[in-house]
């Protein structure tokens, strides 16, 4: 989309937008259960993966600089940026493949269920050590101290607001907390690539990483059906 469809999309910045285990199994290709790593959610925002998968035995830490905010204030920024972007979709939804939701109302139902879980689970894991207040691209986080770290919908999709330099330092500081990092979509919010993936695969290339760029089963943003993944 062009930068008027962004701007009526309400993503003139990062929108905190949250997201279920279910989407992220499909967008990172993971298996339902990932084993007993720890896994790093970086950019969480209000997603509800962290308490899902805590649930389920798994070690998740959620990343976020919205958690620096009192639970009423991330309420109100999550309810704004619905208010804004669910009218939006309606009006642009022919630029979108509908395959994995159905239809707006089960998207935004998604979008819901993702942030009552999340707040539902908030509390106790804040006290608990699993959401961590912190934000690329210098993360409060020891070297080596993830198996897997996932970065969903900020890199490369906030092409225009987050510069080459800016992807450079956060890739690479997600590699040196992690063994591995896949980080969806690979496109600007405008559906085009985002003209950060090449140089970026390069630079870290050259520092001794094995880069690849994976298909995954999901598709949501026209053309943004791969990964990119660091080991």
């Amino acid at each position: 989309m062009n930068r008027e469809r962004t701007a009526r999309l309400g993503l003139a910045g990062v929108t905190p937008w949250g997201r279920r285990a279910s989407e992220y199994r499909a967008f990172f290709d993971l298996p339902e259960d990932p084993g007993p790593g720890r896994i790093l959610d970086c950019g969480a925002g209000p997603s509800s993966y962290t308490a899902e998968m805590t649930g389920a035995g798994v070690r998740v830490t959620a990343l976020d600089p919205l958690y620096r905010l009192p639970v009423p204030a991330m309420q109100r920024l999550l309810a704004d940026a619905q208010h804004k972007i669910g009218p939006a979709l309606t009006a642009e939804r022919h630029r979108f493949v509908w395959d994995f939701y159905g239809d707006i109302h089960r998207l935004l139902t998604a979008r819901r269920e993702a942030a009552e879980r999340f707040f539902a689970d908030y509390s106790a894991g804040r006290a608990g050590g699993r959401y961590v207040c912190g934000e690329l691209p210098r993360l409060p986080l020891a070297t080596s101290s993830f198996d897997l770290a996932l970065c969903s919908h900020l890199l490369f999709l906030y092409s225009r607001e987050l510069d080459l330099e800016f992807h450079l330092h956060a890739l690479s500081e997600l590699a040196r907390v992690a063994a591995e990092v896949r980080v969806f979509p690979m496109i600007s919010l405008d559906g085009t690539p985002s003209p950060h993936v090449e140089a970026c695969r390069r630079f870290l290339e050259r520092r001794g990483a094995r880069v690849t760029i994976e298909p995954v089963p999901f598709e949501f943003q026209r053309g943004a059906n791969h990964l990119l993944r660091i080991r």
